[in-house]
């Protein structure tokens, strides 16, 4: 869910649930609130807070980032980077740094495509040491005014410093509604 609180303060709200083999058994379920604010056409600032549940641990993330989206019709290129911490009962804390590049083609005024692909890296490791990267594309279908879904496929590369990295498909399907 997505409320416009002033012309360039927006509050969203976003629940996800995550299945595994198959869609038959739970993985994750989480809540994210995030404020993002407009500095000027093109770029916002963003403070996410997500809570977690899994099976077995709960896991909360702070985040602060920035994006930048260009337009030129009838495509548009997004940049974001992403400082984030990952707190889980009983570990270090995990602080990353994320920057994600998409692009986007409207094929006509309900149907957008995408591509993206998105590094993680620890900010306090030198030299700089990848540890994901994830490489998406979808497609944004408007149902109706305020209201559309997202189906996508996202590939991702766990683990890269370990010498056998985990490789894992996502397919999901997103509903978003804007008040």
């Amino acid at each position: 869910f997505e409320r416009k609180l002033t012309i360039s303060l927006k509050l969203e709200f976003k629940q996800e649930l995550k299945l595994e083999d198959q869609a038959s058994t739970f993985k994750q379920t989480l809540s994210e609130i995030s404020f993002s604010y407009q500095v000027f056409d093109g770029l916002r600032m963003q403070i996410p807070y997500r809570y977690s549940t899994y099976e077995d641990k709960i896991k909360q993330r702070l985040s602060f980032g920035g994006s930048y989206r260009y337009s030129f019709k009838p495509m548009s290129l997004k940049y974001r980077i992403r400082f984030q911490r990952t707190i889980e009962e009983g570990e270090i804390p995990e602080d990353l740094i994320r920057n994600k590049f998409t692009i986007e083609y409207k094929l006509d005024k309900n149907i957008e495509p995408y591509v993206s692909s998105e590094l993680f890296h620890s900010y306090s490791e030198d030299p700089v040491q990848f540890d994901e990267y994830r490489i998406s594309f979808g497609l944004r279908i408007d149902i109706m005014e305020r209201s559309s879904i997202k189906i996508f496929y996202i590939f991702k590369k766990e683990d890269l410093t370990k010498s056998d990295p985990d490789e894992i498909g996502v397919f999901g399907l997103a509903y978003s509604f804007k008040m």
